[in-house]
C-alpha cells in the first residue's frame, strides 16, 4: 500500500511540476511577446522620424556630390513628405512637385547653397537672380531667399507656410490643403499666387503625372 501511495505522489509531483513548467513557459512567452508588441509599436508610430533621418542625410550626402537625379530625388523626400502630410495635412504629391520645380530636381544654386527648395523668399535671406511673370513676359530680377541649415528644415518651413497660410492671412492656402485631388490641389496652389508662373499649376500636374506622385499619396 505503500509503495502504491509513494508511486502515486510520485506521478502527482510530476503532473504538477509539468503543470509548473508550462504556466511558467506561459509566462515566459507573454513576457516576450508583450516586449515584441511594445517593441513594435514603436516602429510603427516612430519610424518616419529615423528613416527621414536616414534619407535626408543621405541627401545631404547627394547633393554635395552633386548626382542627385529625378529619382533619387523622389526617394529622397518621400519619406519625408510623408511626415508632414501626417502633421501639416500636405499632400506628398504636391510637395514633391513644388520641391522638383522650384529646385530644378535639387540642381539650382538656391537648394545647393541655402538648402531652399521652395522658392520662399526672406527678408533678411540670401539674394539671387530670379525670374519672375510680368506683363505677359518673363524678367530676370534680384530677390532675398531663406537660408536653411537643413534639406528638413526647408520641408517643414513649406509645409508650415501651406498649413498656417501669411501673416496676414492664416486661411491662404487651405484651399490647398482642403483639395480633394492632386489636380485641384495644384491649381489652388496657382490661385493663391505662389509662383507668377501661369502655366504653374500644368508644370506641377505634369510632374506627378510623368512620376506617379499621385501613388504617394493616401
Amino acid at each position: 500500500m505503500q509503495r502504491k501511495f509513494r508511486k502515486f505522489k510520485n506521478k502527482m509531483n510530476r503532473k504538477f511540476q509539468k503543470l509548473l513548467d508550462r504556466i511558467a513557459f506561459i509566462f515566459k512567452l507573454v513576457f516576450v511577446l508583450t516586449i515584441l508588441f511594445f517593441v513594435v509599436l514603436f516602429f510603427i508610430t516612430k519610424p518616419s522620424k529615423i528613416v527621414s533621418d536616414y534619407f535626408i542625410n543621405h541627401a545631404e550626402q547627394a547633393k554635395n556630390e552633386g548626382r542627385i537625379t529625378e529619382e533619387e530625388f523622389i526617394q529622397l523626400f518621400t519619406p519625408v513628405a510623408k511626415d508632414v502630410e501626417k502633421t501639416h495635412g500636405t499632400r506628398p504629391s504636391i510637395l514633391i512637385a513644388q520641391a522638383a520645380l522650384e529646385s530644378d530636381w535639387g540642381n539650382s544654386g538656391l537648394s545647393k547653397e541655402s538648402n531652399n527648395y521652395f522658392g520662399i523668399k526672406g527678408s533678411n535671406g540670401t539674394e539671387y537672380v530670379t525670374k519672375e511673370y510680368y506683363d505677359d513676359e518673363w524678367e530676370s530680377i534680384h530677390a532675398s531667399f531663406k537660408h536653411y541649415d537643413s534639406i528638413e528644415d526647408s520641408i517643414i518651413d513649406y509645409a508650415n507656410l501651406i498649413k498656417n497660410g501669411t501673416t496676414w492671412d492664416s486661411d491662404f492656402y487651405l484651399e490647398v490643403i482642403e483639395a480633394p485631388n492632386y489636380k485641384d490641389a495644384a491649381y489652388a496652389v496657382q490661385e493663391a499666387g505662389y509662383a507668377t508662373d501661369p502655366e504653374y499649376a500644368n508644370k506641377l500636374i505634369y510632374i506627378i503625372e510623368e512620376y506617379h506622385l499621385y501613388e504617394i499619396d493616401n
